[in-house]
């Protein structure tokens, strides 16, 4: 499989998941015309806009964070959002997410790539962060799963 196909497939896995825990998620189909991120979600009065990588190896370039991403996410923010974030994938299950703007200052520092110890310093596991706003926003597991997609 190659990285795009790969890419793609996460994409969808990861909207997946956040619609399985009641998130309202619209996944950006065109990446051929420079879109700034893949995923954007809302639930509970708040938006979060996810740009998905899925890593082969055994870090992630921050080369393959594009201008536009910032600019985007960081205007996102500016309009009382909440801050963009990268979905960093190195396995089954192993995701991270990553502020758009840790990774630009790390950018800015000279960093050319970080891999998961990086990303668990740096970021947060996505799973945490998901069981974190079901419990900000009194979701249950019994809310999960319906099949409203």
């Amino acid at each position: 499989m190659n990285n795009k196909s790969a890419g793609t497939r996460f994409e969808k896995e990861f909207a997946d998941i956040l619609a399985d825990h009641w998130f309202w998620v619209h996944l950006f189909q065109d990446n051929r015309n420079g879109q700034p991120c893949d995923v954007i979600a809302a639930r509970n009065g708040h938006t979060y806009l996810f740009d998905c990588k899925d890593c082969q190896g055994d870090y992630f370039l921050l080369s393959r964070m594009e201008e536009n991403q910032y600019n985007a996410m960081r205007l996102f923010e500016m309009t009382g959002n909440s801050r963009g974030r990268f979905a960093v994938r190195f396995g089954p299950g192993e995701i991270y997410l990553i502020g758009y703007w840790q990774l630009k200052a790390l950018q800015d520092q000279g960093v050319k790539r970080f891999d998961r110890k990086d990303c668990q310093v740096y970021g947060e596991d996505f799973f945490s962060w998901l069981n974190e706003k079901d419990r900000e926003d009194g979701w249950s597991d019994e809310d999960e799963g319906g099949n409203w997609k």
